[in-house]
This record gives C-alpha cells, structure tokens and sequence, in this order.
C-alpha cells in the first residue's frame, strides 16, 4: 500500500526503468564501436519509402552522436529502372547486374547523382549530420575498370572497384562529415562513367577503410538456407560457412555475398544483413545484445 507523500510506482515508472535498461545494454556497445568506422549500404527500396528514409536517417545520426565514424553508400535499383522505362529503355540484367548502354549510363547518372544522392544528403543533415554528397567520380573517390559477364556476356558501362581514395575519406570523417556515396565511378583508362554495383562498392570501402562492420539496409530479413521460406533465417554464419553457400544464392542477393566475402577476408570485423523495414534496424543490431537479420563473422 502507498503512503501518502510516497511516489507510486506505476506503469509510467516501470516503463522509464526498461528504457534505462536498454540505455545500460547499450553503452558496451557504444564504447566498444565509437571512434571506429562502420560503412552502411543503403538499399534503393528503403529509399522510396519516406517514414523508413526517416527511421534510418535518425538511426545514422545517432551512431554518429555516439563517436562512429560513418560512411554512407547508396542504392537505387528500382528508380533506376523507372526511369529507363519511362525513358523507353528495358531494364536488363546478367548475374544480378544492370546492363548499361550509353543511353543507360546517362540515367543512372541522373538518377543516383542529381536525384537520390542529393534527396539524401539534404534527409541527413536536416537529422543533424553534416553530410557529403559524393559520387565515384569526385576527386578520384572510386578508380574503376570495366568488367564483362559470366562467358563473356557484354554488360556494357558496367565497372568494378580498382581502386578507393582513402585519404579522401579520411580527410572527411577526421574533419566530422559524413560521405555519401553514389555509384558512379570513371574508368581509370578513360571512356567515361561507369555503372557499379553499390553493393560491391561498400564492400570495396568497407575493406579499403578497414571498418569494424559492413551494414547492408535490404528489403528481406536476411539470409535464408532456403530462398523464400521465412522460417530458415540463418541469424549468423561464418565466413567460410558462408562461401560454402555462395554458389546457390540467388542473382539479386549474389553482388552483397560477394562483397562481404571480399570485406571480411581484407579484415572487416563483422557483416550484417538487415531488413530495412524493421523500425531501427540499425539501432537494434548495433547496440542490443540479439541483434535482428544476419551477422557475418570472419
């Protein structure tokens, strides 16, 4: 029984102690991970949607507020496949990547550079990060060189990662900015822009930066042993367990499985796969104890 002048310990109090608990869980967290890199690859779908752009913009301003040094790459997939058929062109793709022709070329430069890159810049630093939007092309941030398809097939402008200008992005996470990455990068050879896979590109920058965790935002909630049945999640795996698998998964989840083999063998410390839908995904896998999606370990 409550005497009189004794707070009550209701159900606003008992609420307040299990925030509390949750700031407590996360503080090992936050010293475990401030003052490291974590590169986050931002899929084109959690883009279109507004309140889920939101959630992730809070999700990234937070880590930062905490000491993580953060370095954005973005997708685009489906508006950019909106946009070439509005511009009459056929998307087409060879082991999950675009095909890309001069005509191509020119609207994903609109697409992910004048339109997403810009759109998402402005969403972070209206959430209180002073963010850098940047393409492959700028200062040299991404040298490329063009690759071709299983047995040769013609992707057209389609590059791979040759190489990063890592002081570049030293130079701005050292001075407290955020770089966000279009995909775009010039052939190191010349003959123009060409069109890379974002997936790759984070993995690329997540090996090159030596970043303590690579973060890809999808629209599915991980891996599966079996491809469209929700109950065989894999929640962690290892690398090897995970190379073992690589060959059976499907074209649209290959460049990620790819990428993360390639981070986690030049020394990044975890991989996570995330469902972008899940509110906070970010938050939840980073500073809580069970974490969402799947985790990569070397």
């Amino acid at each position: 029984m409550t005497r009189v002048g004794e707070p009550e310990v209701g159900a606003s109090q008992a609420e307040a102690q299990k925030k509390a608990g949750v700031l407590i869980e996360a503080l090992h967290y936050i010293r475990l991970y401030s003052g490291n890199t974590v590169v986050v690859k931002i899929g084109g779908a959690a883009l279109d949607e507004p309140a889920m752009a939101a959630r992730v913009a809070q999700d990234l301003t937070l880590m930062d507020l905490v000491g993580i040094n953060l370095i954005v790459i973005h997708g685009g997939g489906p508006q950019v496949s909106q946009a070439m058929m509005d511009a009459g062109i056929v998307p087409q793709f060879i082991d999950g990547l675009r095909v890309t022709d001069d005509a191509s070329m020119e609207v994903v430069r609109r697409v992910l550079i004048g339109s997403i890159n810009n759109s998402l810049v402005a969403r972070l630093c209206e959430s209180g990060l002073e963010a850098v939007g940047l393409s492959g092309t700028d200062a040299g941030l991404i040298r490329a060189e063009p690759v071709t398809g299983r047995a040769g097939r013609n992707l057209g402008r389609v590059g791979r990662v040759a190489g990063v200008n890592t002081a570049l992005l030293a130079a701005l996470l050292k001075d407290g900015y955020t770089p966000v990455i279009a995909s775009v990068a010039m052939n190191r050879d010349g003959g123009g822009a060409l069109n890379i896979n974002a997936d790759a590109v984070a993995g690329a920058i997540a090996a090159t930066m030596s970043a303590a965790k690579l973060i890809y935002l999808t629209n599915v909630e991980g891996l599966y042993r079996d491809f469209g049945d929700s109950q065989s999640l894999i929640p962690q795996l290892t690398l090897a367990e995970l190379a073992a698998m690589s060959s059976g998964i499907s074209d649209g989840m290959g460049p990620k499985v790819a990428s993360v083999i390639h981070a986690l063998k030049a020394g990044v410390g975890k991989a996570h796969i995330l469902d972008g839908r899940v509110e906070h995904a970010l938050l939840l896998e980073i500073f809580t104890e069970k974490g969402i999606g799947t985790q990569v370990i070397a």
